[in-house]
């Protein structure tokens, strides 16, 4: 009875971390064309562009027009080194990991009071 416990909060907390993925079909055309290769600097043109990314500038008091200007002036090396950080930085999320933290941590502690080993909630029982 006591492994079945750990078994199932073994099981439970490593669900918590799997990843949901969405599958399709790809289509033939999808297949067989080649991705058509982007600069970086034409990368970085593309992301200032962008409505998000422009109204942050336009509320930080930046010139849409000196942006321009700046990411002409780029070098190889500046505009590969930035396109590289727009492809690997986070996004900012939507708080889910916050939340996905908050509910294992819930959760451990539920278990450890359901086994006996804390009491942090008034409402469980151990089974000890």
């Amino acid at each position: 009875m006591q492994i079945s416990k750990i078994i199932i909060s073994f099981l439970l907390s490593v669900t918590l971390f799997t990843q949901v993925s969405w599958a399709q079909i790809a289509s033939t055309e999808l297949v067989l064309t080649s991705p058509s290769a982007v600069s970086s600097q034409d990368k970085v043109s593309q992301f200032v562009a962008r409505e998000d990314v422009a109204k942050a500038f336009e509320e930080m008091g930046v010139d849409p027009k000196m942006i321009e200007l700046k990411v002409a002036s780029l070098s190889d090396d500046e505009a590969r080194t930035i396109a590289s950080k727009i492809d690997t930085l986070p996004t900012g999320g939507d708080g889910g990991s916050i939340i996905g933290a908050i509910v294992f941590i819930f959760i451990v502690l539920l278990i450890t009071d359901i086994l006996g080993l804390t009491k942090v909630f008034n409402f469980t029982r151990p089974v000890r």
